[in-house]
């Protein structure tokens, strides 16, 4: 992923930022009606879409091209554990993991009012799997049921983890 090197300009509206001219070397965009970093490439003939790929009107040829974010942290393991924002917002439990009932714990460190954690569990084994919140309110947050794949979403509201999301998946 490329990271800016300056700041990048605030545009209104993807319109917008379609109706100016190309700049003439490497620039960054946000668009507030998708606030999605953009980067400009110079010379890009990438297909324009409107949401990913964003043409210019006159200037230097080229296109706006959505900066993508990946946040897949590392597999999540047998046992107990605790994991952190800063270990990336999505993680898995694997099929055939569990060998025993298990705890996961949101870590608060690192963690800033706004964050969230989105934990998958694929594993179908006969073992529950607690999502516990790390902050000073502790408590299970939810309990994903054995022998069924589950997700649950947890928002951090600045001191503790609550519940977001959870459901049973197909």
């Amino acid at each position: 992923m490329t990271y800016p090197r300056r700041a990048a300009t605030i545009f209104p509206s993807i319109a917008t930022i379609e109706s100016a001219q190309g700049p003439g070397v490497e620039h960054y965009a946000i668009p507030l009606d998708l606030p999605e970093v953009f980067r400009w490439v110079p010379g890009s003939a990438e297909t324009v879409d409107h949401i990913n790929v964003l043409e210019h009107t006159g200037g230097t040829p080229g296109t706006w091209i959505r900066q993508r974010r990946p946040d897949k942290g590392a597999d999540l393991a047998a046992g107990n554990a605790t994991i952190y924002v800063s270990g990336n917002r999505y993680r898995v439990l694997p099929a055939s993991t569990l060998t025993g009932n298990a705890q996961l714990t949101l870590g608060t460190t690192g963690a800033v009012n706004g964050d969230w954690i989105e934990v998958v569990r694929l594993d179908v084994g006969a073992y529950t799997y607690a999502i516990v919140n790390g902050g000073p309110g502790a408590g299970t947050l939810c309990t994903m049921p054995v022998s069924q794949r589950a997700r649950f979403v947890g928002y951090f509201d600045g001191t503790n983890w609550l519940h977001r999301a959870s459901h049973l998946m197909l």
